[in-house]
């Protein structure tokens, strides 16, 4: 309910936590959040690639080329 959202953000009044933290970044983006709380559209699967992709980079120290690289990245996804 982006309605509903839209009034949380604008009119939460913090106490100096994290959440306070939190909502006033949400309320300095609030036309990005509310557009995305709208649309169906998600980068959800887009952010689990990237995150697949740096774990492999983290664990794996390095390829002999980037086909070997890319090959193991669409392991991962398939």
């Amino acid at each position: 309910d982006t309605v509903r959202l839209d009034e949380l953000i604008k009119h939460y009044r913090g106490h100096g936590g994290p959440m306070s933290v939190a909502l006033c970044t949400l309320r300095k983006n609030l036309r990005g959040v509310l557009n995305a709380a709208k649309t169906a559209y998600s980068n959800g699967p887009i952010e689990g690639v990237n995150r697949k992709i740096k774990e492999l980079k983290r664990a794996c120290y390095g390829f002999a080329n980037q086909a070997r690289m890319f090959k193991r990245i669409y392991q991962l996804i398939a």
